[in-house]
């Protein structure tokens, strides 16, 4: 009875066994995973566009496409998450998409962002009407487009006048973005200028700025600019202008330039050098030796019929005569200050003098005349003679290239401390008695105003002279100096008249040395840098050197 009942409960559980197992099997449902097609995120999500790295990659990005099975993808980029306005950044068949620095930071400027950094750009790919997923990447651009001048126009119109010298004639203001960035880089403007037409092959540099969106010129800067690109004096033409942009890459060097649109302007010029000269000259033995060379100039004043001159005599007699010629001459009979028609010989002793002639009075003055600089940065406070300075007659002030050490100077009158001036408030202006003008060790252009009591001190790189075999054994003396063309203010333009060379060599050279030196290695007036020497055969000349152009320096000997 035990086995039969064991037998049929076997016999049960095996049939709750099987129903179950049948239960379960049918419960299970066997699915494939979804296919995919997703654009991978990158390991760099921020990245940094370097202008000097323009063939660079600037990202790469892959996908994994289980939706299409490949053909051609397109790429595209938006800077809002919701690919308002898509921009294509190209197709490829593969599973991966890079493009350059240059190629990536035009297609982001394109799309008219105004920032430069952490610009969001969001990326997918599209096979067809499959899309995959997006990813966003900061980046940070470098600027593409060029700044662009607000101010002025084309055809805009400046007439410059020589009684404005000083004043603004124009200031040129642009618009660029970068200034309002916060990238840290230090953007340089040129505003240059040029001949109508010409496309910049030789821009006039008129002024430059760092970080900052505008130049001004004076009457006088946009005055030498025009008559530099051919515009004649006293007349109007037509110049054109640009700005232009820098920013270096400090770790490579690598220069991103950017040239803004040319604008032309027409430009009324005004003379820049007074035309002071008259009719009337000294002759003398204490002058030119009764007319073996030119007569000293008379200059006029701004008193109508009263005339200046500023010279060296040397013991002797002197006269006043016009036109270099005995028919009409002054003396004076009685040694009483009064001009006397063919009148006796003025005795004079040597020396520097301001002579005034008053031909409405008939009368003249002599007195010692000579200003100079004193003071421990050149001659140890008048232990040797100052440093004269010289009369320029086109500019009615006194000038002088000199070289300066480290310390102080003054102005003084005749090598004496009977008047002398300095500069108080270290404002240009001249003071009487004024304190001490500091300077650095250099090489000055030295202008003083006698009119307003004004001057500067202009530092130049060069002073120009001609050394060789043929005048100085190749520097066992000092060099023929050249002194700067002041009738050319504007311009690089160096003189040296009336030199006695003998048959032999010779070069020019900067600063007594060798550093800097030119000759002609072709014989046609260009010089080259360390170029070959020239030759000459004895006699006296006059050399004019022209380093307006930098790039093409030229000579003429006459």
């Amino acid at each position: 009875m035990n086995l039969y009942i064991k037998k049929i409960s076997f016999l049960l559980l095996s049939l709750a066994f099987i129903f179950t197992a049948c239960e379960t099997e049918e419960s299970i449902t066997i699915t494939s995973p979804e296919a995919k097609f997703v654009l991978n995120t990158p390991g760099i999500s921020s990245v940094f566009l370097n202008f000097s790295l323009p063939d660079n990659p600037a990202f790469t990005i892959s996908w994994n496409d289980e939706v299409t099975g490949g053909g051609s993808y397109n790429v595209e980029m938006s800077t809002d998450e919701a690919f308002t306005t898509p921009v294509s950044l190209g197709t490829t068949d593969k599973s991966n998409f890079s493009m350059t620095v240059a190629d990536f930071n035009n297609a982001i400027a394109g799309t008219g962002v105004s920032t430069f950094k952490d610009i969001a750009i969001y990326m997918r790919v599209s096979a067809g009407s499959q899309i995959s997923n997006n990813i966003l990447l900061l980046v940070t651009t470098y600027p593409v487009n060029e700044q662009v001048v607000n101010s002025v126009s084309d055809g805009d119109a400046f007439v410059l006048s020589l009684d404005n010298n000083d004043a603004i004639a124009i200031t040129v203001e642009w618009d660029d973005p970068i200034l309002d960035s916060s990238l840290g880089v230090n953007v340089e403007y040129f505003l240059e200028a040029a001949t109508v037409g010409t496309n910049f092959a030789m821009p006039i540099e008129m002024g430059s700025v760092t970080n900052q969106n505008s130049i001004s010129l004076t009457n006088a800067q946009l005055n030498a600019a025009a008559i530099l690109s051919g515009i004649p004096v006293d007349s109007t033409g037509d110049l054109d202008i640009r700005v232009r942009s820098v920013i270096t890459d400090n770790a490579s060097g690598s220069v991103l330039e950017r040239i803004g649109d040319t604008i032309t302007i027409s430009v009324t010029t005004y003379l820049t050098v007074l035309d002071l000269s008259t009719t009337w000259g000294i002759v003398g033995s204490a002058a030119n030796d009764w007319g073996a060379t030119p007569d000293l100039p008379f200059w006029t004043t701004d008193v109508d019929g009263v005339l200046v001159a500023y010279v060296n005599l040397i013991d002797g007699e002197i006269k006043f005569r016009e036109n270099m010629d005995w028919a009409n001459n002054y003396g004076d009979t009685g040694v009483d200050g009064t001009l006397d028609t063919g009148g006796d010989n003025i005795a004079v002793t040597s020396g520097s003098y301001k002579i005034t002639m008053d031909l409405n009075n008939l009368t003249y003055t002599l007195e010692n005349f000579s200003l100079g600089i004193v003071g421990g940065a050149y001659n140890d406070w008048g232990a040797t003679p100052d440093f004269m300075l010289e009369y320029d007659q086109y500019s009615d002030v006194f000038r002088g290239i000199v070289t300066l050490i480290d310390g102080e100077m003054k102005f003084r009158m005749n090598n004496d401390w009977g008047t002398n001036w300095g500069d108080d408030g270290v404002d240009g202006t001249l003071d009487e008695g004024g304190a001490n003008i500091v300077v650095t060790a250099g090489i000055y252009i030295a202008t003083v105003n006698m009119n307003d009591l004004t001057y500067t001190l202009e530092p130049i790189d060069n002073v120009w002279g001609l050394v060789g075999g043929a005048y100085n054994d190749w520097g066992a003396t000092p060099d023929a100096q050249f002194t700067r063309d002041w009738s050319r203010p504007f311009n690089d333009i160096w003189i040296l008249n009336d030199v006695t060379l003998i048959d032999g060599e010779y070069k020019f050279r900067a600063n007594n040395d060798w550093t800097v030196n030119y000759g002609d290695n072709g014989g046609d007036g260009v010089l080259e840098a360390g170029g070959a020497n020239l030759a000459t055969t004895a006699g006296t000349y006059s050399f004019v050197l022209d380093f307006s152009d930098p790039a093409n320096p030229t000579y003429t000997k006459n």
